[in-house]
């Protein structure tokens, strides 16, 4: 039994099994529940009716009531107003008084509750308010009815749906959606979410939410180890089954905050490890906001459900490490190719500022780049900052201070390079050698988190002492003392 009022009696439940097919069972509990509930909720007439998974309707009871043939609406995923509104109206002719509510579970309606009395005015605000607590009290356990109810058809929809998925969906989110989607009336839930492994030591990263092409490097879809820790969630075993999360130390709870209703938590979890080729691919977790709602024959469908994804899991993880590979393959094949490009451009283009131009062309060429600065060490440990079009001389321009900034470890020597990444976008800083001495440093700039990573590094660092040397020549023309006037005449020593 239970209750979600203290005002409001315990409701007896009925138990969600093949007994609940049994006519006298359903007699029996049917007037244990108009009895628990007809002081607060006086009523003449109490009917409910299940509705399957699969779009069907099933009277409940009370039996009789099928010789009728009440016209009853099928939800889509619920139940609208003016379809509650006719079938009142219908009832209402031979009762005054009429309640109809659905019985929402999650985000379809799994029943309807309807409360009919003789006496005209019966049910007022207080009445409909104590009518939904107890629809809401009965909503776990007629989601379970519907599923056990559905046709055996359901299974084989399903999968028809998950396949029709890996054709039709253009992202991982799209195809997890859909398979949320068809997944709803087997297993109801709040939340479908796919963790697979992340760069950082233990971290994950949270597939089904990623929107856009490889690679997988969306920040704000990394979870830190510190956040959720599933090796001790599922502590060895194969599924972990919660009914009230929330009381599990290792469950955390925080990571679907923004997925469901401010104010509610996560209460029943579902979750198994998906295996590929033999080795872990990926955790799917389901929840719902409804505590005790999996039961031990879920156990068997999540991980049926594990073992159809695994392929197409397994596909996205390849399609991720594959972009990153081509990008590696591309830059060994075409770096020194191009590093000699680059060296002979230098040499080549007469106007410094031509040559900076078309450094920050082939700069762009070999990694993604939306900006290209030059930092030149100048004196008092300041730089000059060198931007491709501007056509100023070198030492005409303004020096700026570096001090408490990556720039200047760089510079130092501190760090042999720095990458900073937001999530709108990448800088990295490599410095510029020459002669044995750091002259300066390449800074270059792109959008998006991840947009250059460390593979990127060695082969802009090869560039870069490239180009040292010719920035270490207009550095230090740039030093010169102006030539004399015009007249001057060297004195004879």
């Amino acid at each position: 039994m239970t209750s979600l009022d203290p005002e409001l009696p315990l409701i007896p439940l009925i138990r969600a099994d093949e007994s609940a097919r049994d006519p006298v069972v359903l007699a029996t509990w049917h007037a244990a529940l108009s009895n628990a509930i007809g002081v607060e909720l006086p009523h003449t007439l109490l009917a409910l009716w299940l509705y399957p998974a699969g779009g069907s309707v099933v009277l409940l009871a009370p039996e009789e009531l099928a010789q009728d043939n009440l016209a009853i609406p099928i939800p889509n995923p619920n139940l609208g107003e003016s379809q509650l509104a006719t079938v009142a109206g219908a009832v209402r002719r031979a009762y005054p008084s009429v309640l109809c509510l659905p019985i929402r579970f999650g985000r379809r309606d799994v029943g309807l509750l309807l409360m009919a009395e003789l006496t005209p005015d019966r049910y007022g605000v207080a009445e409909r308010i104590l009518a939904a607590q107890v629809a809401a009290a009965l909503a776990p356990t007629f989601a379970k009815l519907a599923r056990r109810w559905s046709p055996g058809g359901g299974e084989r929809d399903f999968i028809t749906a998950v396949t029709a998925a890996w054709g039709d969906a253009r992202s991982p989110r799209d195809f997890f959606r859909l398979v949320s989607q068809a997944l709803e009336p087997e297993l109801p839930h709040d939340v479908l979410e796919v963790f697979v492994p992340a760069p950082g030591p233990g971290d994950q990263y949270r597939l089904a939410g990623h929107a856009g092409p490889p690679p997988w490097a969306d920040p704000t879809l990394v979870v830190a180890r510190d956040r959720i820790d599933l090796a001790s969630l599922f502590a060895g075993e194969s599924v972990v089954r919660l009914s009230d999360a929330p009381m599990h130390a290792a469950w955390p709870g925080s990571v679907f905050a923004d997925d469901i209703p401010p104010g509610q938590r996560i209460r029943s979890v579902l979750a198994t490890r998906v295996m590929a080729g033999g080795h872990l691919a990926a955790y799917l977790v389901v929840g719902s906001t409804v505590a005790d709602l999996y039961h031990a024959d879920d156990v068997d469908l999540i991980q049926d459900l594990g073992r159809l994804l695994a392929p197409q899991i397994e596909a996205f993880v390849l399609a991720s490490q594959m972009h990153v590979l081509r990008k590696q393959l591309g830059a060994l094949r075409n770096g020194p190719a191009h590093r000699v490009r680059v060296a002979d451009m230098l040499a080549t283009t007469p106007k410094f500022a031509d040559a900076i131009r078309r450094l920050a062309e082939e700069i762009r060429a070999m990694v993604p780049c939306d900006r290209l600065m030059i930092a030149v060490r100048m004196a008092d440990e300041r730089v000059a900052w060198l931007e491709p079009g501007d056509s100023r001389h070198l030492a005409d321009l303004p020096l700026a201070p570096v001090a408490g900034t990556a720039l200047e470890q760089v510079l130092r020597h501190e760090l042999a390079d720095a990458v900073t990444e937001t999530p709108k976008q990448t800088e990295l800083i490599v410095p510029l050698r020459a002669a044995g001495r750091t002259v300066g440093a390449l800074v270059i700039t792109a959008r998006g988190f991840g947009a250059i990573g460390r593979d990127d590094v060695a082969q802009l660092q090869q560039l870069a002492d490239v180009v040292a040397p010719y920035i270490e020549l207009a550095r230090r023309l740039a030093q010169m003392p102006a030539p004399m006037e015009a007249g001057w005449k060297r004195t004879p020593s």
